[in-house]
């Protein structure tokens, strides 16, 4: 009877489970015929939605084995690897590696799947064999000339330096990684930056330069909250707290952390934020707190070997409870896995290290080396024609440095213009109104109106937003006809030159009234006032000025004695 029982419970378990199935497995069957630009479109959110996300994960394979696109299955698989569980997760990676491993020059693969599984391993704790897959993504990515992958791999190899300690050389190449992303325009170039701007200002908190962190924390937070990145959002409220901590704001840093511990389930995070809650209140002096969040940190390394050099501070404060309180127990279990993690510490530094110097850091210093030598080898074998060849060089260099002195001189004579030049006075008089009415064949009634509501349009900075000549002739009531006579005339150019001129000069005016201003980046100051691109607003800074907008901003930072209130 027993028996029976027992398995009557299994049958009615598979009735239910295997309709369920069916229904899934009909629903794959029919995502599978839509588009692949469709099917990918699902993943383009920022939103976790891990039943779905493999549900399209597996009608896109479906679709791509169909049609033995080898590229599209390693898509697929990238995407299945992002909504699994890790220990699946590693192997759609491996199916990734081997499906693509023979493909040349492709930017995106293999290297996907090395960085993939690098990551994967990496949050497990893993870091030897996190740091393999990294090094692997790196030099597959020179041989395909992936340079957005090198850089990737470069980065995550920074947070392994953080890793064992090396928080200067990773600072030196977060800081080379966001260079790279913010001077060049690929796909989903928001999310890289808003990843790249929480690792510097991680390595800038434990770099002790705690304006420069938080400077980046604003900056990222920004970002996140732009592309609606929840998950990056808290990862920003989280590393507020860390700095706030190393600000010796503990209150503040306490409210942060635990804003942040109830969003995140991922163990080694939440490691870290116990971590800085028990050093926050060690420092406030409530001690049984701060015992309580190192002893949740304790139980998280028993169970997982994850260690960093910060996480085993833990040991120090919860020796000196039990000695306190003369539990020599609890004191030598708590001196043993100080001295067990530490050795595992030491271990795991030294095979990192000793790889990332010898993968990274000793080939590019050898590279260097060949290439002194045969700079080197070219100039002992210099002959009399190239000494005259170095004579006429020499001129020219002189020439070149007498050119720059000038130069140098020009630009800080236009520096010191733009400095002195107060807001520009647009008011016409009743001369030029009388002029323009000539020159353009209209009404004077028509041609006051027009110039009153442009006065209008710039009083309120207007022309920070997109405009074309139609659209702001709409919203002026005019025609299009007349709105570009009169800006001809009365604005000396035509309608671009005229909304270009207004943008620089506001961007000029807030480079010089705002402190903050002349920290951003080019191309933020470019979308700022008005530019979709960086280089569209500094060719029309240069045509302007006279001078670059790069030089005009590092003059301001370095002018001594000028007021940025």
């Amino acid at each position: 009877m027993i028996f029976l029982k027992k398995y009557t419970f299994f049958f009615i378990l598979l009735l239910i489970i295997t309709p369920s199935v069916k229904a899934q497995n009909n629903q794959i069957d029919s995502l599978s015929k839509l588009s692949f630009e469709v099917l990918e479109d699902h993943f383009n959110k920022v939103t976790i939605d891990s039943i779905n996300d493999i549900i399209y994960g597996n009608a896109m394979l479906l679709k791509a084995k169909r049609q033995s696109n080898s590229i599209t299955i390693a898509d697929a698989y990238f995407y299945l690897s992002d909504a699994s569980s890790s220990s699946k997760a590693l192997k759609y990676c491996d199916s990734i590696i081997h499906l693509t491993k023979k493909i040349k020059l492709n930017k995106t693969y293999p290297s996907l799947g090395y960085l993939q599984r690098g990551n994967i391993n990496y949050n497990l704790g893993k870091y030897k064999k996190a740091l393999d897959d990294y090094l692997l993504c790196y030099e597959v990515s020179i041989v395909n000339r992936s340079q957005l992958y090198q850089m990737v791999a470069k980065q995550n190899i920074g947070l392994l330096k953080n890793k064992i300690g090396d928080r200067k050389e990773a600072l030196k190449i977060f800081r080379s990684y966001i260079n790279y992303i913010e001077n060049s325009d690929f796909k989903n170039k928001d999310f890289y930056l808003t990843n790249g701007y929480y690792l510097l200002a991680d390595s800038y908190i434990y770099n002790k330069k705690q304006d420069s962190a938080s400077w980046f924390i604003n900056k990222g937070l920004k970002k996140a909250i732009s592309i609606k990145d929840s998950l990056m959002h808290a990862h920003y409220v989280y590393l507020s707290g860390v700095n706030y901590f190393f600000d010796r704001k503990y209150t503040t840093s306490i409210d942060s952390l635990l804003r942040s511990k109830h969003i995140f389930y991922e163990e080694t995070l939440n490691s870290t934020i116990n971590l800085y809650l028990g050093k926050s209140y060690y420092k406030l002096n409530k001690k049984d707190k701060a015992l309580k969040y190192f002893k949740e940190v304790d139980s998280f390394l028993q169970r997982t070997k994850n260690i960093t050099s910060e996480i085993i501070e833990i040991y120090k404060p919860l020796i000196e409870s039990e000695k306190n309180k003369n539990n020599l127990k609890q004191q030598l279990y708590y001196i043993n896995s100080l001295l067990k993690f530490d050795s595992i510490l030491n271990k795991n530094n030294k095979y990192l290290s000793k790889n990332i110097a010898e993968k990274i850091e000793i080939p590019a210093l050898l590279s260097r080396r060949d290439n002194i030598i045969a700079e080197l080898n070219v100039n002992s074998k210099i002959s009399k024609k190239n000494i005259f060849l170095l004579m006429i060089l020499s001129i020219l260099l002189v020439t070149f440095m007498i050119y720059l002195i000038q130069k140098n001189i020009t630009n800080k004579k236009k520096l010191k213009a733009l400095l002195e030049t107060k807001n520009y006075d647009r008011v016409k008089t009743a001369s030029e109104t009388t002029a323009i009415t000539t020159n353009t064949g209209l009404s004077e009634e028509i041609v006051k109106d027009v110039l009153l509501k442009l006065q209008i349009f710039e009083n309120k900075d207007k022309y920070l937003k997109y405009y074309t000549l139609s659209s702001l002739a709409k919203e002026l009531k005019t025609n299009s006809s007349y709105l570009s006579k009169i800006i001809n005339s009365s604005k000396e150019g035509n309608f671009s030159n005229y909304l270009n001129k207004l943008r620089i000069e506001y961007a000029i005016n807030k480079l010089k009234t705002d402190r903050s201003y002349v920290l951003y980046t080019v191309q933020a100051i470019a979308e700022d006032v008005g530019f979709n691109k960086a280089q569209s607003f500094s060719t029309a800074f240069k045509k302007q000025t006279g001078i670059s907008v790069i030089y005009f901003i590092k003059q301001l930072t370095e002018a001594k004695g000028f007021d940025y209130k």
